[in-house]
């Protein structure tokens, strides 16, 4: 184990002899500086003394909810574009009227910014080159990212989006975009209990961190997966999922990293 290492970037880190070799292998394959920013926004949250175990129980956490989210937001990403395409399976365009056509099956101007209007219409026509004809909403919504099919869902009336899930529908491009802002978290492996994240609007009131913005992304999935959904989240506390929840089966968080919701069993 190299001492300089663990004087730079873990000052105060009780390393077990049990688990040096265990700790050096992990900053090999996971990097000094990630498991570093980890601990310093541990250490900021506790005068306590920490241990490489409890590093490495958050770490593990971190990846466990990571995976979680990323099922709990591709099942909300996908009930989205069922909704739009359901409602409009017809729907036929080009690279060069899509805005048009769009705007008119929808009732409403499609608003976009400059740098959005041109990423729709290169998804589009990369469509075209590949010979695609008769593009529709859902050859879109299928080969584009999440910052489209927010802003096409948020063309739907409010009937629509209701039928999809419940939310804060005067602040859901907030929440949409907040939700936008955790999944690239999530997809690009980034230590998420440690993130500095947006806020999001919640029953009316604007919350901010890790919990209220796992809450919105379960308050944007359909409705009828919440309960399981909160679950989901609360089971990533456990550390193996096969046996009962017990004090020695259940990761040891400080509380600011940990999410928990009691309204389920």
């Amino acid at each position: 184990m190299n001492q300089e290492i663990l004087e730079t970037y873990f000052p105060g880190l009780l390393v077990k002899k049990e688990d040096r070799e265990k700790c050096e292998n992990y900053l090999k394959l996971k990097g000094i500086e990630r498991y570093s920013s980890l601990y310093f926004a541990i250490k900021d949250k506790t005068d306590k003394e920490i241990d490489y175990e409890l590093l490495s129980q958050h770490y593990r956490y971190d990846v466990k909810l990571r995976r979680a989210l990323h099922k709990i937001i591709a099942f909300t990403e996908v009930a989205m574009r069922a909704a739009i395409c359901n409602a409009y399976p017809n729907v036929v365009f080009t690279s060069r009227n899509w805005k048009s056509r769009i705007s008119n099956v929808m009732g409403k101007p499609f608003e976009t910014g400059e740098a959005l209007r041109k990423k729709i219409s290169w998804y589009l026509q990369k469509l075209e080159n590949e010979g695609k004809t008769n593009i529709t909403l859902f050859d879109l919504l299928e080969n584009s990212d999440l910052q489209v099919l927010n802003a096409v869902f948020l063309m739907f009336d409010e009937d629509k989006q209701r039928e999809v899930f419940t939310n804060d529908f005067e602040h859901l491009k907030d929440n949409l975009d907040a939700m936008r802002e955790l999944r690239n978290c999530v997809e690009h492996h980034q230590v998420l209990i440690i993130q500095k994240l947006k806020e999001v609007w919640i029953c009316g009131m604007q919350q901010s961190g890790l919990k209220a913005n796992v809450e919105n992304i379960i308050n944007i999935s359909p409705n009828i997966a919440k309960a399981n959904l909160k679950r989901l989240i609360n089971d990533c506390l456990t550390i193996d999922e096969e046996q009962k929840r017990s004090k020695e089966n259940t990761y040891q968080l400080l509380p600011a990293f940990k999410v928990y919701f009691e309204d389920v069993e």
